[in-house]
This record gives C-alpha cells, structure tokens and sequence, in this order.
C-alpha cells in the first residue's frame, strides 16, 4: 500500500470521525431531552433556528463563526467541536491499530472486491464500537446514567459482527483472521487463550460479572447497575486474555482519576463518580496499546 493511499485513508477515517462525532453530540442530547432524533432538523440549542448547510460543517462551522450561533449570536459549546475532533482523532486510532496486526497491509491489496470488502469489515466493526462507546461515555457523564438503548446497539453490532467474522473465515479464511483479537500480541502467553467466538463470550462473562460482583458487594456504592453491561461489551469485543488487561487498566485509571478530582475538590469523597468512561478508557487503552502496557507491567514486577 502506497504512502498517499495510507494518508488519503487517514483524512477520510478523520472527516468521518468528526461527522459521526457531530451526530453524536445531537443523539445525546436529544435524547436527554427526550426529542426525536432523526426527523428533526439542526438547530440552535438556544435559539431554536435552523441551521444552513455552512452552519452544520463538522469543525469547520464552529471555527467559520467564531463559536457563536449565526443567528442570536450566543455562544456554541465548545464541546461540540472538541468530540468532533476527538472522533475523527479515534477513527484515524483504529485504523492505525489495525495496521499493526500482521498482513492486514496485505489485506488491502487484494483484487477482488467482496474480499477486500471482508478484509476490511473488522475495521469497520471497531469504528461501531468506538462510536458506541463514545455515546455511552459521555452520556454517562452528563448524566450519571447508562441508557439502555445505547448498549442494546452496541451488543446486537457485536454479536452480528464477531459471529459474522468467525463464521466468514470458517468457510472463507482471512489472511490475518489469526491475529484478530490478539491485541496483547507477544505478551498474551502468559493468560490462556480462548479461539473464535468463544473468547468473546467468554470476555463478556468475565467483564459483566466482576464489575457486577463490586456492585453486589458494595451495594452500589462504588459502581452503577449499568457498569457490568459496560464491561460485558468491552470484554465481549476483546475477548480473552484481554479482558483481564482491561479491567486491570480501567481500575488504574479510574483510581488514578477519582483521586485528582477528589483532590481538586471537583468531586466529594462520598459522591457517586461516573465509572462507565473508564472502563471505555481502559478498553481502548488495551485494544491500541495492550502489548506495550503489559510488557512494561512485567518488566516492573520483573516478570520473565
């Protein structure tokens, strides 16, 4: 694949993120309000008037009217163009993730074009993934709330999705279908190793009922009831032996976070801390960087 084909990909992967980001950001807070979601045209949130086609660019709109509404001229959140950005960022995250996964370059430089459609469906399934996790996250800290519609998307895409892939490389093999799912790479040897669909539901058993123990034993103090569905997904779309990397990073993380905003004063030591964007955090942190966070986890405890 050739250096220009790599950034057009790149710049596509990232204009996208951004438009996906901005019908996000409407799905959110639509739905905190409880409007309709699709039929409904653009508007200010402050005003109520409908927005032209160069109000309504992904970032570009934002920087063109100087974060104000071009009609009452009240400010826009700058919210908006920061998850804009942050999803075309994660778009351009997951396709370079996949570049790292061996002969998946190879992949691309297939003919046919069913089967380079195949080879890029994982692809497109971890775009889902991340999109649903981003809805789930911020909602979650708006609100402190996990929304039931959210995770019922996220499950059906997977369970269609990695059922799909298994049973496609069953009859069809995918040239880098075995390295699908190895996000630990080298450092996976030291967990056990579940093949195909079953280290996914395996994933999601481990996730959903570890974070559902904490809740049970904490009387949901700690953790929300939505949490262990959270968890269940991620571990479903990582399977196993990643799932354990990522429960162990998300507590990491979310330790490390709560203590800051403790800290800082932003949050009082008794008060309920949405947990859902760290177990999001710690997903993503073990799907890009697994292997390199594990190795270094080793080299600390001096583990061979």
């Amino acid at each position: 694949m050739s250096s220009l084909t790599m950034v057009a990909i790149y710049i596509f992967l990232f204009f996208l993120g951004t438009i996906i980001g901005s019908f996000l950001n409407v799905v959110i807070l639509r739905s905190e309000k409880n409007q309709e979601i699709v039929k409904t045209p653009s508007h200010c949130d402050q005003c109520g008037e409908k927005l032209r086609i160069w109000e309504n660019i992904p970032l570009f709109s934002y920087i063109f009217l100087r974060g104000r509404c071009g009609h009452c001229h009240k400010k826009i959140s700058a919210i908006n163009p920061m998850s804009e950005f942050l999803m075309g960022l994660l778009f351009v995250l997951v396709f370079w993730r996949f570049l790292q996964i061996p002969f998946f370059q190879t992949a691309f430089l297939n003919v046919n074009t069913s089967q380079w459609l195949i080879n890029f469906l994982p692809v497109i399934l971890w775009l889902i993934y991340t999109a649903v996790l981003f809805l789930i996250s911020v909602y979650d800290i708006r609100n402190l709330v996990v929304l039931d519609g959210f995770l019922i998307v996220g499950f059906v895409t997977s369970l269609i999705g990695e059922a799909s892939l298994f049973l496609i490389n069953k009859y069809n093999p995918m040239v880098f279908f075995n390295y699908y799912h190895n996000w630990l790479g080298s450092a996976s040897f030291f967990f056990p190793e579940i093949p195909g669909i079953f280290g996914n539901i395996l994933g999601l058993i481990i996730g959903f009922l570890f974070i559902k123990s904490i809740v049970w034993l904490t009387k949901g103090r700690a953790m929300g009831d939505g949490d262990p569905y959270i968890a269940g997904f991620i571990g479903f779309i990582l399977g196993v032996p990643s799932v354990f990397v990522f429960l162990f990073l998300a507590f990491i993380v979310g330790g490390v976070a709560g203590f800051a905003l403790i800290i800082s004063g932003r949050k009082k030591s008794k008060q309920y801390i949405a947990f859902g964007p760290y177990l999001t955090l710690g997903g993503f942190l073990t799907f890009l960087w697994g292997e390199k966070i594990l190795q270094i986890y080793f080299n600390l405890m001096k583990i061979q």
